[in-house]
């Protein structure tokens, strides 16, 4: 029995370092599948990183206006591809010289400073190696905080940060956390913070304070990017205390963090020039919206749900993806939600309802301020948190883990594989050779790749294997764990008779094993003597 025990820890502890492994390997393959300047708006991001530490010699100089400055010349022109896509990116030129008058970027604050400022440590003499640097700097930041926040969270709620993670990545969560886009710290703070703080209120000791610090540090990174990011981890906060808060635990700790949260996100947005935006929509000078169109945008809003999965296209939304990874990456999407909400209890049902609620609303209402119609202004990405949070509160149900056992695990992998592999392809397909090409290898006759970095055709087969990986190793897991949590993981228990009475320890052991937890009383528990 105690061999077998070891043998489970063993491939338990294989499985804790393969999976953020592979999930690295994912987001470095992405993080090549592109050229410099090739998330929207990336001439802005870019010459703002370059001068996101104020004026330096060869890097951000003045320009005598002080709207603008002058940066490395081919960071100006790196979006010449963009909506171009049957052209490669054999038009930009990394050792064009000299410097060139960046029009467009954050010298007034429209963007919170820190993204800019962290990303900025990274810039050199070579352009290309400096966002190589911070594309995969992002993607470490990313799995490093997944993979100690996995850890520090209660076993019961692991399962809903590894899900909403999974279920949303497909295809731009993927192609955006490696990138130079403030998006990538907004995605990664939404997948942190509600689940952090919820995992806060759940526990007692050295957990809950590591949890506190994981959900204050995502509001930094995600408000320190972008002003929606602010208004979404206040919105997270609340989530969290729905689900979590309880007088009988210890609160301190997870008010004192979400207290952080709030301050650190108002902050933020306060002394963002996007608070504008956030608060009353995109100056412009068309006339208010007619009833009519005010319903034409309610009744419209979903198309933005499915723009999430490849619908709107990547890159300057100009790269094409087949309707296969829409599909494939949209369904795997609501089938994980509609896996997680086959027992609701009140708290859980009206966290679900708000996270709905705040993904319909928040565009509805920036369309009607901005005067604009669902299509443009409010891209997809911007609502991606939003889903994060919606599907990981889902997932947050009793016995989630023996849900998605077997069959369930398996065609969600094959079909976010599959997914993933496809939206690669066509991604990488589209800046070496351009969007008409129907070559498998997406290497072939390439006009444009990196000069040093493996082949396109590598870093395909690579990023897709590495993907698909995850989910075989997920599948083994879930063959072994129990779906019952540690009892010393959520509440202290008694270990002796003298610290307090049989009926007292059964009591609290009930609560731990989530008899009395957010979805109510639960008729599956197993009974005390078994749950171990």
């Amino acid at each position: 029995m105690e061999g077998m025990t070891g043998g489970r820890r063993t491939r338990a502890l294989a499985a804790a370092i393969a999976v953020p492994v592979l999930i690295f390997v994912t987001l470095a393959a992405w993080a090549f599948a592109s050229p410099v300047g090739s998330t929207p708006d990336d001439n802005f991001h870019l010459a703002s990183i370059w001068c996101g530490l104020g004026d330096r010699p060869g890097i951000c100089e003045e320009s005598g206006n002080p709207e603008t400055r002058l940066v490395p010349s081919p960071i100006i022109n790196a979006p010449c591809y963009a909506y171009h896509p049957e052209a490669s990116a054999d038009c930009w030129h990394p050792e064009q010289p000299g410097l060139s008058e960046a029009s467009w970027m954050n010298a007034n604050g429209l963007y919170p400073p820190l993204f800019y400022a962290t990303m900025s440590v990274f810039v050199g003499p070579d352009v290309v190696a400096s966002v190589v640097t911070m594309r995969l700097f992002n993607a470490a930041l990313a799995v490093g905080m997944l993979t100690g926040l996995f850890f520090a969270l209660p076993r019961r709620a692991r399962p809903a940060l590894v899900i909403s993670a999974l279920a949303s990545a497909v295809p731009l969560g993927l192609f955006i956390i490696p990138s130079t886009n403030p998006s990538s710290w907004a995605i990664l703070a939404s997948m942190t913070i509600w689940v952090a703080l919820y995992g806060a209120f759940t526990t007692t000791g050295r957990r809950q304070i590591v949890l506190g610090a994981i959900a204050v540090l995502g509001a930094v990174i995600g408000a320190g990017a972008r002003a929606d990011a602010a208004a979404f981890a206040v919105f997270a906060v609340a989530i969290a205390a729905i689900l979590g808060a309880r007088r009988r635990r210890p609160l301190l700790v997870p008010l004192a963090s979400a207290a952080l949260v709030v301050i650190v996100s108002i902050a933020f947005f306060l002394t963002s020039g996007q608070s504008d935006v956030v608060s009353s929509g995109l100056p412009n000078e068309n006339p208010p919206l007619s009833l009519t169109q005010q319903l034409a945008n309610i009744v419209g809003i979903p198309i933005l749900w499915l723009d999430a999965f490849g619908g709107s296209g990547l890159g300057w939304l100009d790269t094409a993806v087949p309707a296969v990874v829409t599909v494939l990456g949209f369904g795997a999407f609501c089938g994980a939600i509609f896996v997680g909400i086959h027992r609701v209890g009140l708290r859980r049902a009206i966290a679900l309802t708000l996270a709905f609620a705040a993904l319909w609303l928040v565009p509805f209402v920036l369309f009607n301020q901005s005067h604009a119609s669902v299509g443009s202004i409010v891209q997809s990405r911007y609502l991606l948190p939003l889903m994060i949070i919606l599907v990981g509160v889902a997932s947050l149900a009793p016995r989630i883990l023996h849900s998605w056992r077997g069959t369930r695990m398996l065609v969600a992998g094959a079909a976010l594989s599959l997914a993933m592999a496809v939206a690669l392809h066509y991604n990488i397909r589209r800046y070496t050779v351009g969007a008409d090409s129907n070559a498998v290898d997406p290497g072939r006759d390439a006009e444009w790749w990196w000069a040093t970095a493996p082949s396109p055709l590598a870093i395909w087969v690579i990023g897709s294997l590495a993907f698909a990986a995850v989910f075989v190793v997920l599948w083994f897991v879930l063959r072994e764990v129990s779906d019952q949590p540690d009892i010393d993981e959520t509440v202290a228990v008694p270990t002796t008779d003298t610290e307090a009475s049989p009926k007292r320890v059964a009591a609290i052991r009930t609560d731990a094993e989530g008899t009395s937890g957010i979805d109510g009383p639960r008729t599956d528990a197993p009974d005390a003597q078994t749950s171990r």
